[in-house]
Protein backbone atom coordinates (compact mmCIF):
# COMPACT_ATOMS: atom_id res chain seq x y z
CA UNK A 1 0.00 0.00 0.00
CA UNK A 2 1.36 3.49 -0.91
CA UNK A 3 2.36 5.66 2.22
CA UNK A 4 0.15 8.55 1.46
CA UNK A 5 -2.90 5.46 1.35
CA UNK A 6 -1.78 3.82 4.75
CA UNK A 7 -2.02 7.98 6.38
CA UNK A 8 -5.59 8.13 4.66
CA UNK A 9 -6.65 4.92 6.50
CA UNK A 10 -5.06 5.80 9.89
CA UNK A 11 -6.88 9.18 10.17
CA UNK A 12 -10.64 7.45 8.86
CA UNK A 13 -9.89 4.32 11.30
CA UNK A 14 -9.60 7.80 14.20
CA UNK A 15 -12.38 9.34 12.75
CA UNK A 16 -14.92 6.49 13.28
CA UNK A 17 -12.97 6.22 17.05
CA UNK A 18 -11.11 3.20 16.28
CA UNK A 19 -7.99 2.38 18.15
CA UNK A 20 -4.60 3.00 15.61
CA UNK A 21 -1.67 1.09 16.31
CA UNK A 22 0.99 3.52 17.95
CA UNK A 23 3.02 3.07 15.04
CA UNK A 24 0.47 3.97 12.36
CA UNK A 25 -0.09 6.72 14.12
CA UNK A 26 4.04 8.04 14.39
CA UNK A 27 4.13 7.47 10.98
CA UNK A 28 0.92 9.36 9.65
CA UNK A 29 2.63 12.68 11.83
CA UNK A 30 5.61 12.38 9.77
CA UNK A 31 4.38 12.07 6.60
CA UNK A 32 1.98 15.16 7.41
CA UNK A 33 4.18 17.10 8.60
CA UNK A 34 7.63 16.02 6.57
CA UNK A 35 11.36 15.46 8.30
CA UNK A 36 10.47 16.70 11.45
CA UNK A 37 12.67 14.30 13.20
CA UNK A 38 9.68 12.47 15.02
CA UNK A 39 8.88 15.67 17.73
CA UNK A 40 5.34 15.53 17.33
CA UNK A 41 4.33 12.16 17.15
CA UNK A 42 7.45 11.32 20.26
CA UNK A 43 5.32 14.10 22.59
CA UNK A 44 2.06 13.01 21.74
CA UNK A 45 2.65 9.30 22.23
CA UNK A 46 5.76 9.22 24.67
CA UNK A 47 2.93 8.06 27.56
CA UNK A 48 0.78 5.66 25.68
CA UNK A 49 0.93 2.18 25.01
CA UNK A 50 0.83 0.63 21.69
CA UNK A 51 -2.40 1.40 20.32
CA UNK A 52 -3.89 4.90 20.12
CA UNK A 53 -7.18 4.14 21.51
CA UNK A 54 -9.21 7.77 21.41
CA UNK A 55 -7.73 10.18 18.85
CA UNK A 56 -10.45 12.76 19.61
CA UNK A 57 -10.86 13.20 15.97
CA UNK A 58 -13.85 10.96 16.30
CA UNK A 59 -15.67 13.12 19.11
CA UNK A 60 -15.52 16.29 17.03
CA UNK A 61 -18.59 17.76 16.15
CA UNK A 62 -18.30 17.62 12.27
CA UNK A 63 -17.03 14.22 12.15
CA UNK A 64 -20.55 13.07 10.91
CA UNK A 65 -20.73 15.18 8.68
CA UNK A 66 -16.93 14.27 7.12
CA UNK A 67 -17.83 10.08 8.08
CA UNK A 68 -21.25 10.71 5.84
CA UNK A 69 -19.55 11.99 2.59
CA UNK A 70 -16.21 10.00 2.80
CA UNK A 71 -18.23 6.75 3.58
CA UNK A 72 -18.45 5.78 -0.40
CA UNK A 73 -14.60 6.24 -0.53
CA UNK A 74 -13.69 3.70 1.85
CA UNK A 75 -15.91 1.05 1.58
CA UNK A 76 -12.90 -0.80 -0.36
CA UNK A 77 -10.33 1.08 1.78
CA UNK A 78 -7.05 -1.12 0.15
CA UNK A 79 -8.42 0.62 -3.80
CA UNK A 80 -8.72 4.34 -2.49
CA UNK A 81 -6.73 6.36 -5.32
CA UNK A 82 -4.07 8.80 -4.31
CA UNK A 83 -5.95 11.78 -5.32
CA UNK A 84 -8.87 10.76 -3.06
CA UNK A 85 -6.29 9.85 -0.29
CA UNK A 86 -5.06 13.61 -0.15
CA UNK A 87 -8.41 15.07 -1.00
CA UNK A 88 -9.19 13.36 2.20
CA UNK A 89 -6.56 13.89 4.73
CA UNK A 90 -6.46 17.88 3.72
CA UNK A 91 -10.23 17.81 4.24
CA UNK A 92 -9.88 16.46 7.61
CA UNK A 93 -7.26 19.06 8.86
CA UNK A 94 -8.81 21.61 7.42
CA UNK A 95 -12.46 20.73 8.78
CA UNK A 96 -11.05 20.41 12.74
CA UNK A 97 -10.24 23.55 13.67
CA UNK A 98 -9.23 22.22 17.03
CA UNK A 99 -7.50 19.24 16.14
CA UNK A 100 -4.49 21.48 17.93
CA UNK A 101 -6.42 19.74 21.30
CA UNK A 102 -4.19 16.97 21.38
CA UNK A 103 -1.67 19.22 21.99
CA UNK A 104 -3.50 21.32 24.62
CA UNK A 105 -1.10 21.75 27.76
CA UNK A 106 1.98 20.65 26.83
CA UNK A 107 5.14 22.38 24.47
CA UNK A 108 4.99 20.71 20.98
CA UNK A 109 7.56 21.24 18.22
CA UNK A 110 8.07 20.30 14.84
CA UNK A 111 9.69 20.89 11.46
CA UNK A 112 7.03 20.70 8.26
CA UNK A 113 8.69 21.17 4.86
CA UNK A 114 5.97 21.74 2.13
CA UNK A 115 7.40 21.01 -1.22
CA UNK A 116 5.84 21.75 -4.37
CA UNK A 117 3.51 19.13 -5.97
CA UNK A 118 3.65 16.99 -3.00
CA UNK A 119 1.90 15.49 -0.33
CA UNK A 120 3.28 17.97 1.84
CA UNK A 121 2.25 20.98 -0.26
CA UNK A 122 -1.27 21.78 1.48
CA UNK A 123 -3.28 24.73 2.31
CA UNK A 124 -4.15 25.19 5.63
CA UNK A 125 -7.77 27.16 6.81
CA UNK A 126 -7.58 28.32 10.64
CA UNK A 127 -10.98 30.16 10.52
CA UNK A 128 -11.54 29.33 14.16
CA UNK A 129 -9.50 30.18 17.53
CA UNK A 130 -7.35 27.45 19.02
CA UNK A 131 -5.92 26.23 22.51
CA UNK A 132 -2.33 27.74 22.62
CA UNK A 133 -0.03 29.78 20.40
CA UNK A 134 2.05 28.42 17.57
CA UNK A 135 5.81 30.42 16.56
CA UNK A 136 7.12 29.67 13.66
CA UNK A 137 10.54 30.30 12.15
CA UNK A 138 11.19 29.91 8.55
CA UNK A 139 14.44 28.53 8.22
CA UNK A 140 14.08 28.13 3.72
CA UNK A 141 11.97 28.73 1.18
CA UNK A 142 9.10 30.72 1.33
CA UNK A 143 5.44 30.86 3.27
CA UNK A 144 2.80 32.74 2.54
CA UNK A 145 -0.05 33.89 5.41
CA UNK A 146 -3.42 35.63 4.69
CA UNK A 147 -4.84 37.09 7.44
CA UNK A 148 -7.14 39.76 7.80
CA UNK A 149 -5.17 42.94 7.52
CA UNK A 150 -2.84 41.83 4.71
CA UNK A 151 -0.63 38.86 3.24
CA UNK A 152 2.15 38.24 4.96
CA UNK A 153 5.18 36.25 2.96
CA UNK A 154 7.88 34.58 5.49
CA UNK A 155 11.58 34.12 4.27
CA UNK A 156 14.63 32.48 5.85
CA UNK A 157 14.66 34.46 9.20
CA UNK A 158 10.94 35.39 10.05
CA UNK A 159 9.66 34.47 12.69
CA UNK A 160 5.71 34.67 13.18
CA UNK A 161 3.81 34.05 16.55
CA UNK A 162 0.06 32.94 15.71
CA UNK A 163 -2.31 33.82 19.24
CA UNK A 164 -5.02 31.35 20.33
CA UNK A 165 -7.57 33.96 18.63
CA UNK A 166 -5.75 34.07 15.25
CA UNK A 167 -7.58 33.71 11.82
CA UNK A 168 -5.70 32.99 8.94
CA UNK A 169 -4.82 30.67 6.55
CA UNK A 170 -1.31 29.63 5.29
CA UNK A 171 0.73 27.45 2.72
CA UNK A 172 4.28 27.72 0.34
CA UNK A 173 4.23 30.67 -1.01
CA UNK A 174 3.27 29.81 -5.09
CA UNK A 175 6.50 31.18 -6.27
CA UNK A 176 8.83 29.44 -3.97
CA UNK A 177 9.87 25.60 -4.65
CA UNK A 178 9.32 24.84 -1.23
CA UNK A 179 8.81 26.43 2.84
CA UNK A 180 10.30 24.95 6.00
CA UNK A 181 9.45 26.37 9.03
CA UNK A 182 9.99 25.13 12.49
CA UNK A 183 7.36 25.21 14.69
CA UNK A 184 6.70 25.30 18.66
CA UNK A 185 2.93 25.05 20.01
CA UNK A 186 2.99 26.41 23.44
CA UNK A 187 0.22 27.18 26.23
CA UNK A 188 0.62 30.76 27.43
CA UNK A 189 0.18 31.40 30.64
CA UNK A 190 0.80 34.94 32.67
CA UNK A 191 4.73 34.00 33.24
CA UNK A 192 4.97 33.89 29.25
CA UNK A 193 2.42 36.81 27.95
CA UNK A 194 4.64 39.68 28.78
CA UNK A 195 7.08 38.00 26.29
CA UNK A 196 4.38 37.87 23.85
CA UNK A 197 4.26 41.56 22.65
CA UNK A 198 5.46 41.68 19.17
CA UNK A 199 4.62 44.37 16.31
CA UNK A 200 1.27 42.85 14.50
CA UNK A 201 0.76 42.57 11.18
CA UNK A 202 -2.72 41.25 11.44
CA UNK A 203 -5.47 41.35 14.32
CA UNK A 204 -3.73 38.33 16.96
CA UNK A 205 -0.88 37.57 13.97
CA UNK A 206 3.00 39.15 14.77
CA UNK A 207 6.17 39.28 13.05
CA UNK A 208 9.77 39.78 13.21
CA UNK A 209 12.61 39.90 10.75
CA UNK A 210 16.13 38.08 12.18
CA UNK A 211 19.26 37.52 9.87
CA UNK A 212 23.00 37.04 10.54
CA UNK A 213 24.01 35.62 14.32
CA UNK A 214 20.75 36.30 15.79
CA UNK A 215 19.00 34.23 13.12
CA UNK A 216 21.52 31.29 13.06
CA UNK A 217 21.50 31.71 17.36
CA UNK A 218 17.41 31.01 16.76
CA UNK A 219 17.38 27.96 14.77
CA UNK A 220 19.85 26.42 17.13
CA UNK A 221 17.42 26.99 19.70
CA UNK A 222 14.38 25.87 18.16
CA UNK A 223 16.21 22.99 16.90
CA UNK A 224 17.46 22.31 20.52
CA UNK A 225 13.47 21.93 21.57
CA UNK A 226 12.68 19.24 19.23
CA UNK A 227 16.42 17.45 20.06
CA UNK A 228 15.10 17.66 23.78
CA UNK A 229 12.13 15.74 23.30
CA UNK A 230 13.98 12.42 21.43
CA UNK A 231 13.82 9.46 23.85
CA UNK A 232 12.42 9.39 27.44
CA UNK A 233 14.96 11.96 29.09
CA UNK A 234 14.14 13.19 32.39
CA UNK A 235 12.44 16.47 32.94
CA UNK A 236 11.66 16.61 29.37
CA UNK A 237 8.59 18.95 29.46
CA UNK A 238 10.58 21.80 32.00
CA UNK A 239 13.53 21.75 29.67
CA UNK A 240 11.13 22.58 26.92
CA UNK A 241 9.77 25.59 28.82
CA UNK A 242 13.18 26.54 29.74
CA UNK A 243 14.30 26.81 25.78
CA UNK A 244 11.03 27.99 25.07
CA UNK A 245 11.86 31.02 27.60
CA UNK A 246 15.17 31.91 26.15
CA UNK A 247 13.74 31.94 22.71
CA UNK A 248 11.39 34.70 23.58
CA UNK A 249 13.43 36.70 25.54
CA UNK A 250 15.98 36.60 22.59
CA UNK A 251 12.43 37.98 20.64
CA UNK A 252 11.70 40.23 22.57
CA UNK A 253 15.05 41.84 22.56
CA UNK A 254 14.96 41.80 18.55
CA UNK A 255 11.36 43.51 18.61
CA UNK A 256 11.50 47.29 17.24
CA UNK A 257 11.73 50.29 19.57
CA UNK A 258 8.41 50.52 21.49
CA UNK A 259 7.53 46.75 21.00
CA UNK A 260 10.44 45.56 23.71
CA UNK A 261 9.36 47.92 26.97
CA UNK A 262 6.30 46.86 28.74
CA UNK A 263 3.08 48.38 27.33
CA UNK A 264 1.60 51.08 29.32
CA UNK A 265 -0.72 49.59 31.74
CA UNK A 266 -3.39 52.72 29.83
CA UNK A 267 -2.83 51.22 26.95
CA UNK A 268 -3.07 47.64 27.62
CA UNK A 269 -6.31 48.67 29.68
CA UNK A 270 -7.87 49.89 26.27
CA UNK A 271 -7.04 46.75 24.41
CA UNK A 272 -8.45 44.78 27.35
CA UNK A 273 -12.24 47.08 27.05
CA UNK A 274 -11.71 47.65 23.50
CA UNK A 275 -11.39 43.71 23.29
CA UNK A 276 -14.41 42.71 25.84
CA UNK A 277 -16.51 45.94 24.41
CA UNK A 278 -16.42 45.61 20.55
CA UNK A 279 -19.49 44.76 20.15
CA UNK A 280 -20.63 48.07 22.00
CA UNK A 281 -21.46 51.41 20.27
CA UNK A 282 -18.19 53.51 22.00
CA UNK A 283 -15.60 56.48 20.94
CA UNK A 284 -12.35 57.38 21.03
CA UNK A 285 -13.65 60.06 23.72
CA UNK A 286 -15.83 57.20 26.03
CA UNK A 287 -12.45 55.32 25.75
CA UNK A 288 -10.05 57.93 26.56
CA UNK A 289 -12.47 58.48 29.52
CA UNK A 290 -12.32 55.13 30.66
CA UNK A 291 -8.55 54.54 31.03
CA UNK A 292 -7.71 57.80 32.36
CA UNK A 293 -5.88 60.28 29.17
CA UNK A 294 -6.87 62.73 26.63
CA UNK A 295 -8.74 61.22 23.45
CA UNK A 296 -5.26 63.09 21.45
CA UNK A 297 -2.77 61.14 24.01
CA UNK A 298 -4.81 57.90 23.86
CA UNK A 299 -4.90 58.54 19.91
CA UNK A 300 -1.04 58.96 19.85
CA UNK A 301 0.13 56.14 22.47
CA UNK A 302 -2.21 53.87 21.43
CA UNK A 303 -0.72 53.97 17.28
CA UNK A 304 2.67 53.92 18.77
CA UNK A 305 2.25 50.68 20.74
CA UNK A 306 0.33 49.21 18.86
CA UNK A 307 0.93 50.01 15.03
CA UNK A 308 -2.91 50.92 14.49
CA UNK A 309 -5.24 53.29 15.76
CA UNK A 310 -8.23 52.81 17.91
CA UNK A 311 -11.09 52.27 16.08
CA UNK A 312 -9.14 50.08 13.04
CA UNK A 313 -7.98 48.07 15.99
CA UNK A 314 -11.95 47.79 17.17
CA UNK A 315 -12.92 46.88 13.40
CA UNK A 316 -10.37 44.39 13.35
CA UNK A 317 -11.91 42.48 16.16
CA UNK A 318 -15.39 42.77 15.07
CA UNK A 319 -13.76 41.02 11.78
CA UNK A 320 -12.30 38.45 13.33
CA UNK A 321 -15.63 37.36 15.66
CA UNK A 322 -17.63 38.10 12.98
CA UNK A 323 -15.77 35.44 10.78
CA UNK A 324 -15.80 33.03 13.89
CA UNK A 325 -19.52 33.22 13.72
CA UNK A 326 -20.00 33.34 9.89
CA UNK A 327 -18.27 29.72 10.01
CA UNK A 328 -19.47 28.06 13.39
CA UNK A 329 -22.81 29.17 13.51
CA UNK A 330 -26.07 29.45 11.35
CA UNK A 331 -26.70 32.90 11.87
CA UNK A 332 -27.99 34.93 9.19
CA UNK A 333 -25.69 37.46 8.41
CA UNK A 334 -27.68 40.17 9.96
CA UNK A 335 -28.05 38.74 13.05
CA UNK A 336 -23.94 37.90 12.88
CA UNK A 337 -23.82 41.83 12.49
CA UNK A 338 -25.88 42.99 15.14
CA UNK A 339 -23.75 40.35 17.40
CA UNK A 340 -20.22 42.11 16.55
CA UNK A 341 -22.02 45.86 16.77
CA UNK A 342 -23.21 47.03 13.92
CA UNK A 343 -27.17 48.04 13.60
CA UNK A 344 -26.41 48.50 9.34
CA UNK A 345 -26.57 45.47 7.91
CA UNK A 346 -25.45 46.98 4.60
CA UNK A 347 -22.49 49.11 6.59
CA UNK A 348 -21.20 45.86 8.35
CA UNK A 349 -20.98 44.06 4.88
CA UNK A 350 -18.85 46.86 3.36
CA UNK A 351 -16.82 46.83 6.41
CA UNK A 352 -16.27 43.56 6.04
CA UNK A 353 -15.44 43.04 2.62
CA UNK A 354 -12.83 46.09 3.11
CA UNK A 355 -11.20 44.06 5.68
CA UNK A 356 -11.68 40.45 4.14
CA UNK A 357 -12.01 41.05 0.32
CA UNK A 358 -15.09 39.48 0.12
CA UNK A 359 -19.00 39.74 1.13
CA UNK A 360 -19.92 38.04 4.69
CA UNK A 361 -22.03 35.45 2.27
CA UNK A 362 -19.04 34.78 0.38
CA UNK A 363 -16.76 34.60 3.31
CA UNK A 364 -19.25 31.78 4.48
CA UNK A 365 -19.58 29.60 1.17
CA UNK A 366 -15.60 29.73 0.97
CA UNK A 367 -14.66 28.55 4.55
CA UNK A 368 -17.78 25.48 4.46
CA UNK A 369 -16.39 24.60 0.90
CA UNK A 370 -12.42 23.98 2.46
CA UNK A 371 -14.38 22.62 5.35
CA UNK A 372 -17.00 20.31 4.83
CA UNK A 373 -16.48 19.41 0.93
CA UNK A 374 -13.37 18.46 -0.46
Amino acid sequence: MKPLNQVALSHWAMLNGHAVAKEDFIFSCYFIHGDHKGSVADNLTRNLKEEIQDSLLHRHPKAAQLIQYWSPYFLKPEAISTADATRFILNVYNSMEDVEALFSDQITPGVTRAVKDSISDLFFKRPHTKIGWTLQLTTSGKGSFNCIRQQLTTEPGDLTLLSPDALYDYRREESAEEWTHIWIYFPADKGLLEWLKWPEVGPNIYHLHTEGDDFAALQQLFESVIENFKGNLPFVDQLARNLLEQILIRCRQLAPDGQQGVMDPRISNAVTFISHNFDRPFTVNDLAEEVGLSPARLSSLFKQQTGTSVLRWRDERRMARASQLLVQTQQAINKVAELVGYTDPLYFTRCFRQHLGCSPRDFRAQSRSHSIKP
